[in-house]
């Protein structure tokens, strides 16, 4: 089968990206795109496909904790036999877990799930019970970027992101519709007309499980696999992990004997959908490209106080409004006899669980509740070898380890220069980590602005404001366009609470960091010049 790396996307990148997860279940699938794009009916097609016995286990938004990872069974406890007993997690086991609206799901229950994704087992501590038992399955989801963006911690878990875009042409938009009323009208008939191509394709699904486990990568694909990815500033294994287990997926479904380039470079654009397309390996015999005629030189900054200091700020609330409530939804309850705040229902069950007809001070339980997440920042700074170089590094540098040494929120650091865009800091509170990675950021090179805008999305969410120091200048194209063209339709793209702080000098300036901010709808401002008071952000003068 042949897959055009530049017709993978939209309809056919979400097939394929079902069927490899369908070939080798460990790989796990994002379907993100715009209402009435499908997403939701191909995820739940999926099921038919999986081998005969494999769970599809649908996890709504509104899941408990306890519906989640397990709890006590009530039916035992009441009849004096108290056990645990597991929840989706468990039932999943073996197949599919599917969230529709991941981006919804509460951040407790995203917190649950990626401890038990990464460890592939639940663990359950529940009225002096423990339990654990496997959980190993493909986790496959699907929402709409306009309600809200996945949290970055979620996201990196995915193996597979797939952009879904609704059908743009009136043949295949007609085709879609013949085919929805014939099922509304006979949905045996329609079922009995296509069994012939369904179970043509569960055989070959079949046959592509069996062959995977004979398919091994060559030493050499994967180093060059580990440079590209190492190249684009990635620091976690997981993307290079992932290209590999999805390049073998594809050349099972296939038929193929062997792993080649040709496998990684259809799945590139499914596992790292923000980087560049790549380009064949080069030969060994290849000349290396010659170096640029005057390479821009490199020098590190050490942090600069600033002398406007960066805050955040929260909207003032309207006059006769109070301060809204701290807490959250209950996540779990612990034994305390003297509870502010009683959970009744764990109380009733620790009683049930020794036999007791009521409730008594040794049973009684404190509800524990989830409380509101801390904001976040995230800085994207140019680090290239522009004039501002020295002033914008240094204070990002300095404003970064003062808002962590007043621990007030989470922050993390992209830079951009040469050309790539890399996360040079993931979002952290610890000062002494932060101050030995700000140590040693280096600046020069040219300015791959779109390429820093690309990698921001990926960690914007909705409790995530957005710095961006630039002169607004862009020299490198992200895929392939136009530089600037690039960048400004990714600013477009941004809709978290943002301000562009423009570092633009000389006699005949740009302007085009206002124009950014325009594009993202954020605040603006001149580093030299911060005393704006904004809705989110709030940028002092010194006093």
């Amino acid at each position: 089968m042949n897959y055009p790396f530049a017709a993978l996307v939209g309809q056919e990148a979400m097939r394929l990206a079902l069927l490899l997860a369908a070939t080798d279940p460990g790989l796990s699938v994002l379907l993100q795109g715009e209402k009435g794009s499908a997403k939701t009916t191909a995820a739940r097609a999926l099921a038919e496909l999986l081998p005969e016995g494999a769970p599809f286990v649908n996890l709504p938004i509104g899941t408990g904790e306890e519906r989640l990872l397990g709890g006590l069974d009530l039916e035992k406890a009441l009849a004096g036999q108290p056990a645990l007993k597991p929840g989706l997690l468990s039932q999943a086991h073996g197949g599919v877990l599917y969230i529709d609206e991941v981006n919804l799901l509460a951040p407790h229950l995203t917190d649950a799930l990626l401890d038990v994704v990464v460890s592939g087992v639940g663990r359950l501590e529940r009225e002096g019970f423990s339990l654990e038992y496997p959980a190993r399955f493909v986790l496959l989801a699907s929402m709409n970027p306009e309600e809200g963006r996945l949290r970055p911690q979620l996201y990196d878990r995915f193996a597979l992101k797939v952009t879904v875009a609704g059908l743009k042409d009136p043949a295949e938009r007609a085709e879609a519709l013949r085919r929805r009323l014939a099922f509304e009208a006979d949905p045996v008939g329609f079922r009995e007309a296509w069994a012939e191509a369904q179970s043509a394709l569960r055989t070959q699904l079949a046959e592509a499980r069996a062959r995977l486990g004979g398919l091994t990568l060559p030493q050499e694909l994967l180093q060059e696999i580990s440079a590209r990815v190492a190249a684009l500033g990635v620091g976690s294994l997981r993307a290079d992990l992932a290209l590999a287990k999805a390049a073998r997926a594809l050349a099972a479904w296939e038929g193929r004997d062997g792993v080649a380039w040709e496998q990684v470079a259809v799945v590139w654009p499914l596992v790292l959908p923000e980087s560049p397309s790549p380009t064949p390996p080069t030969p060994p015999s290849a000349p290396p490209p010659p170096p640029e005629d005057h390479p821009p030189s490199e020098r590190v900054f050490a942090p600069k106080t600033p002398p406007h200091p960066l805050r955040l700020e929260a909207p003032p609330l309207p006059q006769g409004h109070s301060q809204p409530s701290p807490r959250g939804p209950a996540v779990r309850a612990i034994p305390e006899e003297g509870p502010v705040r009683l959970e009744l229902r764990a109380s009733l069950l620790h009683a049930a669980a020794r036999g007791a007809h009521r409730i008594e001070r040794q049973d009684l339980h404190a509800r524990v509740e989830a409380g509101r997440e801390g904001r976040r920042l995230l800085l994207v700074v140019d680090a290239s070898g522009s004039l501002g170089a020295q002033a914008r590094m240094a204070w990002a540098k300095g404003a970064l380890l003062q808002l962590l040494e007043e621990g007030l929120e989470e922050v993390g650091l992209i830079v951009f220069r040469g050309s790539e865009a890399r996360l040079a800091l993931p979002f952290t509170r610890n000062l002494e980590v932060a101050r030995r990675v700000l140590e040693h950021l280096p600046t020069g090179g040219r300015t791959p602005l779109a390429a820093a805008l690309a990698l921001a999305l990926t960690h914007l969410d909705g409790r995530t404001r957005l710095v961006l120091v630039t002169d607004g200048r862009a020299n490198v194209p992200h895929q392939g366009g136009d530089p600037w063209d690039e960048a400004l339709a990714l600013a477009r793209r941004i809709s978290s609470p943002a301000v562009v702080l423009d570092v633009e000098g000389g006699p005949h300036p740009l302007g085009r960091a206002r124009l950014l901010a325009q594009a993202m709808g954020a605040q603006y401002a001149r580093l030299d010049d911060l005393n704006d008071h904004t809705v989110l952000l709030r940028l002092e003068g010194a006093p």
